[in-house]
């Protein structure tokens, strides 16, 4: 649901070039960015990290106008520092963001009738971490890793792992099939959709793992998209 957000704020965070090993993403300490007077939200993920770059998102929604939203956030910056601005328009959205003490900042919006929706995102830009998709997740031959999303929710870690393959639904049903089974994994849930789309829950003690396999539109029966939700 938040690739294409995951990957805007990727290309502007950048990365940076040293890493310590017993760096942990997901308790790094990042800054509260809060909602306008009035507004709702909820968080998607307090304690989040993105191929090894720590963020927390929340969304919200907001019944003021688009330049009340934009006054509130400048206002909010300006009194914390002067910092780096940069405003975007990314498809329908509208993004404000803002960098200050190793720290970016973005709110990403749109008008939907009478309401503003739109996310919040601060992410650290620092140079302890670099951008990183190591995980323990089995990859499938002829495939590449997107994205390693890791989050923490009430104490209990999971990750997200998605893959690009070269190979279809059927071969990379059966390659996790096998990859769960030797590792002592029990089939829980098993879905198959017009052989367009494979779903696999595995589960092994208090440990859960959803794999979501989908044909390309418009592509080959080789082209496929992978999703690999572990709960830990």
């Amino acid at each position: 649901m938040y690739i294409r957000l995951f990957l805007f704020i990727a290309l502007i965070v950048g990365a940076g070039e040293s890493f310590s090993k017993s760096y942990d993403p997901l308790v790094a300490d990042l800054p509260q960015l809060p909602v306008p007077p009035g507004a709702t939200w909820q968080w998607v993920g307090n304690q989040m990290a993105m191929n090894g770059i720590p963020m927390s998102i929340k969304t919200f929604e907001y019944l003021g106008t688009e330049r009340q939203l934009e006054r509130f956030y400048i206002r909010l910056w300006k009194s914390k520092g002067h910092g780096q601005y940069k405003t975007k328009d990314w498809g329908r959205y509208k993004i404000i963001g803002h960098e200050l003490d190793g720290f970016y900042s973005t709110v990403q919006y749109r008008k939907e009738g009478d309401v503003i929706t739109g996310k919040l995102v601060v992410t650290e830009v620092t140079t302890r971490h670099r951008n990183k998709r190591k995980t323990k997740v089995p990859k499938p031959p002829a495939s590449n890793i997107i994205n390693v999303v890791e989050s923490r929710d009430a104490g209990r870690r999971s990750e997200t792992v998605t893959f690009d393959s070269n190979k279809g639904v059927d071969f990379n049903t059966r390659y996790y099939e096998n990859q769960y089974d030797s590792l002592g994994w029990g089939l829980v849930f098993s879905q198959n959709e017009r052989k367009q789309t494979s779903v696999r829950h595995y589960q092994k003690g208090s440990q859960l793992v959803q794999v979501t396999i989908k044909q390309l539109p418009g592509s080959n029966k080789n082209k496929t998209h992978i999703m690999v939700h572990w709960v830990k």
